[in-house]
């Protein structure tokens, strides 16, 4: 789907009280690794918001460089009656709206294109009903090699007191290459319930015939912060910070499915932060970054990539 003539055709369908002005965004990274890698990453992205004449409040943006800019572009209109966006959107938006449960994964394609998809998405709420619908745009379609295969996909959630209830429908595969996800006439059904500290998330659906929960709890005592999760796999997590005086804090992780602990300490000092993590591999990664406004300078070392490759990175974004 061409998402420059889905933005031109609605632009051309609604009536503008004004010419609206362009606003422009961007930033440029080059990174430099003792390897002898240059990386020059550059993104643009042009944004124009009108208020129309009749209350209504259309958007369009459009990603001018970037490796996304071909596929994350979009209008956008907003009223009383919800929001509509023509154009590029995470391609299981919908039914990850319905499935409040946790019971099916992003889908993700980190080898094609990650989790993006044209298409159109609809969005509103009343009274405590939310409602979130979407149609999905197959990509090459007419070269017969579609990843992105046409889909619809609808999510709704009701609030009950502070409980809420979600449902999720796709009628195909948010992308065909993968069994992970959202996978072809899928539904999912789930509650999610906070109090206080405690936050408890079940769901199910139409393919697994186990039911999901996750129960975490957060908690602060003066400096120190722990939150401890446990999901339907007796699988936990138990996240431990302890802030010290002078900008010091100490972090650690335990992680039984990584049967690993991994350890931090971080210091920060106006515009520095520094940082040094054992992490679950058993490898140190640590890193130095000075923070100049607009600019930012990093020096860093991953201790997982090339036994240990060190990189220094200079950011400007405006």
């Amino acid at each position: 789907m061409n998402k420059t003539l889905i933005a031109l055709a609605i632009a051309a369908a609604l009536p503008v009280a004004a010419q609206a002005d362009m606003t422009l965004s961007g930033s440029v990274s080059t990174n430099y690794t003792d390897q002898g890698i240059i990386d020059t990453d550059a993104a643009l992205t042009a944004t124009v918001s009108e208020v129309l004449a009749n209350g209504m409040t259309a958007t369009a943006t459009f990603n001018v460089l970037g490796t996304e800019s071909q596929d994350a572009s979009t209008a956008t209109l907003t009223g009383d009656f919800g929001t509509l966006t023509a154009g590029s959107f995470l391609n299981d938006a919908a039914f990850q709206f319905g499935d409040v449960g946790g019971a099916v994964a992003l889908t993700d394609d980190a080898d094609d294109g990650g989790n993006t998809i044209s298409g159109i998405h609809f969005t509103t709420s009343q009274a405590g009903l939310s409602i979130a619908a979407q149609v999905n745009a197959a990509t090459d379609a007419a070269a017969g090699t579609a990843d992105e295969t046409r889909s619809t996909q609808i999510g709704a959630t009701y609030d009950f007191n502070g409980v809420t209830v979600g449902y999720a429908y796709a009628s195909a595969d948010a992308d065909a290459n993968l069994d992970t996800g959202v996978n072809s006439a899928m539904s999912a059904f789930g509650v999610a319930y906070t109090m206080g500290d405690i936050s408890i998330t079940a769901g199910k659906d139409s393919v697994d015939s186990d039911t999901d929960f996750n129960v975490s709890y957060t908690t602060a005592m003066d400096s120190l912060t722990v939150t401890a999760s446990m999901d339907n796999d007796s699988e936990y997590q138990i996240d431990l910070g302890y802030a010290l005086a002078g900008g010091l804090a100490l972090s650690a992780e335990i992680d039984s499915d990584a049967t690993a602990t991994s350890m931090g300490v971080s210091y920060t000092s106006g515009d520095l932060t520094a940082s040094v993590t054992k992490t679950d591999d058993k490898t140190t990664d640590a890193s130095i970054a000075l923070d100049f406004g607009n600019a930012d300078l990093e020096l860093a070392r991953d201790g997982g990539t090339n036994n240990g490759e060190t990189s220094v990175t200079y950011t400007v974004a405006f």
